[in-house]
């Protein structure tokens, strides 16, 4: 892709099994968590084997994105990380090989942009892509110097054109190699590379993206008039203060365009006014002022907007479209990057309708069930696409859309959600479980990994529906596939559906899963994080909660397992895997069960920040991060949350990884 060999005879790696970080890029022997090396389809999963191989690119990569050329100074990290991290992708997407698989790997690449980055951004520890202070650097290798930094060089490949791109990457190559450089030095080169490209324009407008903290906010209005046939779009950008950046100047924002005709969803060709009409039907717009008005003319009907194809910049989206136009968009889109974003929308608007109140989540409408029946029921569509697509956005992402965040209230309005889309398609999943299994071999394909993936939401459907209703049927099935899975996606996706389902099956299940693989160090991470995700089940009339099994354990029952499993025979504080399966999985990825109304998980956070700090602040900085929202939330969590925070804050001895990390959160 960019002509680059590595300049080694050999390229030699070394396996750790206790390693605080994924891997790291030393020129002559790379060092890996074991995690990101070791697999056989009986103990990997389908994730497990595209992780792998993308870690391992990652740091073959940083031969001559790290290594080569490297960092003058620390707050350049994301010069050698954020290109890094961007080749990575694009070496994913290329290794999928079809337009779907390609989508399907951006659209999991942006989850995880938006699960980790985006809240970082709105948070005490938010910082520019090119810091300009630390007290820890250990505290920067964040998803914003990682991911955010991959999006900036990737709106810089969206600006100058693939082939642009490559003579940029040609350029630098030849003007660095073997030089310690700057952010600032790598988006010169791909400038001067494309003259007459709109990065070359406003390259020093760019830049803000390194210097600017925060995710701004897109906002998009268009007019149409029929009897002139003109579409006019108005675009404006604001972003929100952040630590040390009460004001922020407007950013360059290159947004992908496409036009779908409200009617039928056919594509509209694009044409500027003032231009020679042109027949394309998708372009890159450059905003680059606080608010630009497009006009498009010869626009045939009323259209209906396609805008970031691609996610082409990495803010927020208020585009005011209803529920109609998403629909057109979910079904008509050429780009299936912003199909998934219709689907995930539509979900979204009816969890945040609902969330001001104290009821239940309403019915579901039926245009909506309809809408995700056809999703699911469309042989057009690939199967990973389709997954993701009816997949509920998680709770998380639904908090970073909320002003005050009442976690169990998210919880709750989301799982019902989830029950209702179960029950209403009951069928459907059925039919998609049977219809998607794979016959052959296992083979790490994206092709056969999108199957499974379908084949086992289906499957999590199906047992969720099942336990509701009292039959045992699906449960029953799923823990025959558990038990026959002769790979590990489908064996530990069944457990999933047994966990997160309640069922009473669940205990046994991962029973006999521990004996299975007692040893196995990589597979027992899994046993651990599994059961520290544990869904928390609804509440039924009276306020009690049906517990079935150790699997089935709701909040409270959650973090007493959490706690009985410390004292596991298989479970070590010191060493970083089997604390993040266990530890980072609950306090991290968990928030029904981590934020509890009596406040026992954040003292249990609180005590593990203390205990990890004083053999392993590197780690112990990472947990610590699991409060860095805690001024959002509703009371009685706010109060609570801010309580454990200082107490963290105000014990001697603490590290400076952890110091710096509570203190703004505190100053937030």
């Amino acid at each position: 892709r960019f002509g680059l060999e590595l300049d080694l005879d050999r390229f030699m790696i070394v396996a750790v099994g206790d390693f605080n970080m994924g891997a790291m890029e030393n020129k002559g022997l790379n060092i890996f968590n074991t995690k990101f090396v070791l697999a056989s389809p009986a103990t990997s999963t389908d994730g497990d084997f595209e992780a792998i191989e993308s870690v391992v690119a990652h740091e073959y990569f940083h031969n001559w994105t790290g290594n080569r050329i490297t960092c003058r100074d620390w707050f350049q990290l994301s010069l050698k990380e954020g290109l890094t991290v961007y080749r990575d992708q694009e070496f994913s997407m290329d290794m999928a090989g079809s337009m779907s698989a390609r989508a399907v790997k951006r659209i999991n690449d942006v989850r995880g942009l938006r699960a980790a980055q985006y809240p970082e951004d709105a948070g005490p520890m938010a910082h520019p892509v090119r810091p300009d202070s630390f007290v820890e650097i250990n505290n920067f290798y964040t998803a914003t110097v990682y991911e955010k930094g991959a999006e900036v060089v990737r709106m810089m490949a969206t600006l100058v054109g693939r082939e642009g791109f490559r003579r940029g990457m040609d350029l630098y190559f030849q003007r660095h190699d073997g030089q310690a450089v700057t952010c600032d030095d790598f988006a010169q080169a791909i400038a001067d590379a494309n003259p007459a490209s709109a990065l070359a324009g406003q390259l020093d407008t760019f830049r803000r993206w390194y210097g600017q903290a925060g995710t701004p906010t897109l906002r998009a209005r268009g007019q149409y008039d029929a009897p002139s046939r003109r579409y006019t779009l108005t675009l404006s950008q604001s972003a929100l203060p952040s630590p040390g950046q009460p004001d922020k100047l407007p950013f360059v924002v290159p947004v992908a365009i496409g036009l779908l005709a409200a009617d039928d969803g056919r594509a509209l060709p694009l044409t500027l006014d003032g231009e020679t009409p042109g027949t394309g039907s998708e372009r890159v717009l450059v905003l680059t002022e606080s608010e630009q008005t497009f006009t498009f003319i010869d626009v045939a009907t009323a259209p209906v907007p396609s805008l970031l194809r691609g996610l082409s910049a990495p803010v927020h989206l208020d585009d005011g479209l209803d529920d109609a136009a998403l629909l057109v968009l979910l079904r008509h889109d050429a780009d299936a990057f912003n199909r998934w974003e219709a689907s995930q929308r539509l979900a979204l608007s009816r969890l945040l309708a609902a969330l001001p109140g104290d009821g239940d989540l309403p019915a579901l409408d039926a245009d909506f069930i309809a809408a995700m029946r056809d999703v699911l029921r469309d042989d057009t569509l690939d199967a990973a696409f389709k997954q993701l697509a009816l997949t509920l956005p998680d709770e998380t992402y639904i908090a970073e859309r909320c002003t005050v965040v009442n976690p169990q209230r998210i919880h709750r309005l989301r799982e019902q959600m989830r029950l209702q889309l179960a029950a209403a398609l009951h069928d459907d999943w059925a039919w998609a479980y049977d219809a998607h299994q794979v016959r052959e071999g296992y083979r790490p394909t994206a092709d056969q990994a999108g199957q499974r993936a379908l084949a086992n939401l289906a499957l999590q459907m199906c047992v969720a529906d099942a336990v509701q209703r009292g039959d045992e049927v699906w449960p029953g099935k799923a823990y025959q596939r558990f038990k026959n899975a002769t790979q590990m996606t489908d064996r530990l996706a069944a457990l999933a559906a047994l966990v997160h389902g309640h069922s009473a099956l669940a205990a046994p299940a991962l029973e006999r899963f521990h004996t299975l693989f007692a040893g196995d160090d990589l597979v027992i991470d899994k046993w651990f994080s599994l059961q520290a995700s544990a869904n928390e089940p609804l509440a039924h009339p009276g306020g009690s909660a049906r517990v079935v099994g150790a699997g089935g354990a709701g909040a409270a029952s959650v973090l007493s397992r959490v706690k009985a499993l410390m004292l596991h025979p298989d479970f070590s504080l010191k060493n970083p895997n089997r604390a993040r399966s266990l530890l980072m999985t609950y306090c991290r990825m968990n928030p029904a069960a981590f934020h509890r109304s009596d406040a026992a998980g954040y003292v249990f956070w609180a005590d593990r920040v203390l205990e990890i700090d004083a053999i392993n602040p590197q780690l112990s900085s990472r947990l610590a991060r699991a409060m860095d929202r805690w001024s959002v939330l509703a009371e009685p969590w706010r109060s609570a949350a801010r309580a454990a925070v200082a107490r963290v804050a105000a014990a001697p001895r603490l590290s400076d990884d952890v110091r710096e990390i509570v203190s703004k959160s505190l100053e937030s």
